[in-house]
């Protein structure tokens, strides 16, 4: 059975605190931190809106906030290589370690090998009265002595090109390094994983209908920023050394959202048209259902719809000025009423999400080969449900952020084999140039080759 989909945070939504309340709630950002960690790996919260939660709980300054939400990603990120680097130097090994020590140390040992600017005694101190207080004073005796020897001797990552010891290097779950290593080899798993092990740059896109991306760069360079244009996405900018991006007076005016390039992307190969009607198929939380909103100037029929109700609910009060719908079928087609004929279809389908490792670095400890074979089942009973929607002479776009070819192109094959009256066709021209994101006429964005998110995307024409 397939995972749950990462949720993508909308951070204009005020974060709900739908984890458990801390008995003592944690007043330092290592303890934040540490709580998040619990509620990652023991109740399978999602990183951004646990953080987010904790965050919204505790009272810390801004340094501190950055400083927890650095460790729990951080420690996610590089947790396969941290437990390499304990192991050698804790005699029971990381295994037979309880967990919740293990959590401590993991997150010390993030501290001591990545993060320079903080002192060694500080994460080791710091972990230490965390062990105590979790296990005693044989957790914080084993804590302290395991954790000076990685600060006195530091850690000598695993060589080789063998698939072990590139997972552990890479912070890779060992699966997909051989995914990695059967598409393209030592190099490209190299390359790959240490990609997606770098955090993913703010990008966003005006969201106003009639909003200018050169006024809004002005007005966040006002706010202290650095902003620079996007490289593929004719509206997208990346935003640096912001002072507090979500507590500036642009974001709280509406004028921007959080958006990839390579998700904008996928809104310019739908390419909808001011007046036409467009239908969003799995459409929460709602980012692909706004930026068409903005493509079409408000004018037109844009439905959006979502097969769970909670999704769909939280749709609609995103989404106030759109009209929302919950789907009927487990399959997340037909909205309530049925489906009349629509100029544009998108399927945003459910996908194993490999493409945002970025940002969602818990996901990859929890997805497991065998969620494939399920998520293109589930994607090809979409694809075939909602192309019914789309009127003669229609566009059906399908759309994953991942980079499995049983989930792009060879779902898109199959999906042709078993549907002669639609078409592939090439990107639309317009403000795109479409080249570097290309392939043959497929929408392929790779983290490593093109610093976004990895995206698949396929336009298909309905000719008869």
């Amino acid at each position: 059975m397939a995972q749950r989909e990462p949720p993508h945070f909308d951070r204009s939504v005020p974060p709900h605190a739908n984890h458990r309340p801390a008995e003592r709630p944690p007043v330092t950002a290592r303890g934040v931190a540490l709580e998040v960690l619990e509620d990652i790996e023991e109740r399978a919260a999602w990183l951004q809106p646990a953080l987010e939660a904790a965050l919204h709980r505790n009272i810390l300054s801004r340094v501190d906030q950055g400083l927890a939400r650095e460790l729990v990603a951080g420690t996610l990120r590089w947790q396969a290589r941290l437990d390499h680097a304990l192991d050698q130097h804790a005699r029971q090994g990381m295994e037979r370690t309880p967990v919740p020590i293990r959590r401590v140390l993991r997150m010390a040992a993030y501290q001591l090998l990545f993060l320079e600017r903080i002192p060694a005694h500080a994460a080791v101190n710091g972990a230490v009265e965390q062990a105590r207080a979790l296990g005693g004073e044989p957790m914080a005796r084993l804590s302290n002595a395991v954790l000076r020897k990685l600060a006195d001797l530091g850690e000598v990552p695993p060589r080789g090109d063998e698939p072990t010891a590139l997972a552990a290097r890479l912070s890779q779950p060992r699966w997909l390094v051989l995914r990695w290593l059967a598409e393209g080899g030592p190099a490209l798993a190299a390359r790959r994983g240490a990609a997606l092990n770098r955090p993913a740059p703010l990008t966003i896109r005006p969201d106003r209908t009639s909003l200018a991306p050169t006024v809004l760069a002005n007005r966040l360079r006002q706010e202290g920023a650095t902003v620079h244009p996007g490289l593929y996405a004719a509206e997208a900018l990346h935003v640096e050394d912001h002072p507090d991006p979500f507590g500036g007076h642009a974001f709280g005016d509406g004028w921007w959202k959080v958006q990839d390039e390579a998700a904008q992307l996928v809104g310019y190969l739908v390419d909808p048209q001011p007046g036409e009607t467009v239908w969003d198929v799995c459409a929460a939380p709602g980012g692909k259902t706004r930026h068409l909103a903005r493509l079409m100037k408000g004018q037109g029929r844009l439905l959006a719809t979502d097969v769970h109700p909670g999704k769909a609910d939280r749709l609609g009060r995103a989404l106030a000025d759109i009209e929302c719908a919950q789907a009927k079928h487990h399959d997340g087609t037909e909205p309530l009423g049925g489906p009349p004929p629509f100029d544009r279809v998108l399927v945003d389908a459910p996908c194993s999400g490999l493409g945002v490792l970025r940002r969602h670095p818990e996901l990859k400890w929890r997805r497991q080969p065998e969620d494939i074979a399920g998520l293109v089942e589930l994607q090809a009973r979409i694809l075939t449900a909602a192309s019914a929607g789309v009127k003669p002479g229609g566009v059906l776009v399908y759309s994953v952020c991942t980079d499995t070819p049983e989930e792009g192109s060879r779902q898109i094959e199959a999906f042709l084999a078993r549907n002669p009256s639609f078409q592939l066709e090439d990107p639309p021209v317009g403000p795109i140039d479409w080249t570097p994101v290309l392939d043959g006429a497929f929408l392929r964005t790779r983290t490593e080759d093109h610093g976004c998110d990895a995206f698949f995307g396929a336009r298909l024409r309905k000719v008869q």
